[in-house]
């Protein structure tokens, strides 16, 4: 019997650990995403403009050319990351701003992408049009130019 309890102790002890730990992780994530997106948010911002522009005026008219098209589609699919970071972080400072940790919480266990459409939901209901039509255009860009990409790629697969 004692031993029965001193072995429960121990899977508690280890639980309440592994608990600890996981919060402490959580932590770490939630600083260091925030850091990160309030340190790289100007750069990104800037560099998706530059990314929007050459995708225009450069990449686009390049992908008419079979021989460059592939890797024209290749600079637009890139760019679509570029483009979903700056969205995510953006998403994230706003929750943030907005609505607060909660949110955060919430948006994180939404797969960690959450926190934009909760940013998006948080501009809508406070007005903040600005913040919501960028929120939004910036989540249509990331993803037309993701699908646009594959499009442009797909067209060149002999059938």
């Amino acid at each position: 019997m004692f031993k029965e309890s001193v072995k429960s102790f121990g899977n508690l002890l280890l639980g309440i650990a592994i608990f600890i730990f996981l919060i402490f992780i959580s932590y770490l994530i939630f600083v260091g995403s925030l850091k990160a997106s309030e340190v790289l948010l100007p750069l990104f911002a800037k560099v998706s403009v530059i990314l929007f522009l050459l995708n225009i005026f450069v990449f686009l008219p390049l992908a008419i050319s079979r021989k460059i098209r592939p890797m024209a589609a290749t600079a637009i699919f890139i760019s679509s990351y570029i483009f979903g970071a700056t969205l995510w972080m953006e998403g994230f400072l706003l929750t943030l701003a907005i609505w607060g940790i909660g949110a955060i919480i919430i948006g994180f266990l939404i797969v960690g992408i959450g926190v934009v459409p909760i940013a998006i939901l948080a501009t809508l209901i406070k007005g903040l049009w600005p913040h919501f039509i960028e929120l939004v255009l910036l989540t249509i860009l990331t993803f037309s130019c993701r699908l646009g990409a594959l499009k442009l790629l797909e067209g060149d697969r002999i059938t």
